[in-house]
């Protein structure tokens, strides 16, 4: 399987560096001029087993129930033995690079990519656009919507679908695996005609 959206009635979906934040969550925060999220809560590395490769173990739950993950700053968890915490992030461009954050190369491993879009009214034909390097699976609203299970460089907005936000806060949880060397991923919101949206605010906290 490469690029799989999946049609859910309303609700259909279809960085170059990435920095520690000290942005607190209650800022208001929104997408970038082009509509591309920068502001993210990151979980990573989990080092997946040897014998499984990184297709099998993204459609597996490295966190138990990671469709229902609603993390905030500084909250922890233990995978694999290995504690972690959920730390906020800015990416200085319009994609987000794992390595570059945690300062280290991470080969054969899953991370987690959190943030949640609050809206002031329903808002339907929203295009999310996404691009990873290498595999990437996406739940909204806790639903899961969006799988990439081949290697592949980052290129934006490879995939597209649409995704209708609901009033008050949405939930995005974006899993990106790492085969070998790069680990990135990117994601943008506009509307139907192509221009960045004027309702959304990101928050770090549910």
């Amino acid at each position: 399987m490469k690029s799989h959206f999946l049609t859910l009635g309303l609700a259909t979906l279809l960085a170059i560096v990435l920095q520690p934040s000290n942005v607190r969550a209650a800022e208001t925060l929104t997408p970038d001029s082009e509509g591309y999220i920068r502001h993210w809560l990151m979980l990573a590395p989990i080092a997946l087993p040897e014998n499984e490769s990184c297709a099998e173990a993204l459609l597996k739950d490295q966190i138990r129930n990671e469709a229902a993950l609603r993390p905030q700053p500084g909250q922890k968890a233990t995978v694999g033995g290995k504690e972690l915490t959920w730390q906020p992030i800015t990416a200085v461009t319009n994609f987000f690079d794992l390595n570059a954050s945690l300062k280290s190369i991470n080969d054969h491993a899953a991370g987690y990519m959190a943030t949640y879009l609050e809206c002031d009214a329903e808002t339907p034909e929203v295009i999310l656009a996404v691009g990873s390097n290498d595999q990437g699976r996406i739940y909204f609203n806790g639903v899961d919507i969006y799988a990439h299970t081949e290697a592949r460089p980052l290129m934006l907005d490879a995939d597209r679908g649409k995704i209708t936000l609901k009033k008050g806060i949405n939930v995005i949880v974006f899993k990106v695996l790492n085969e070998q060397n790069s680990w990135q991923g990117s994601m943008r919101l506009t509307n139907k005609a192509g221009a960045p949206l004027s309702n959304v605010r990101i928050k770090l906290s549910p």
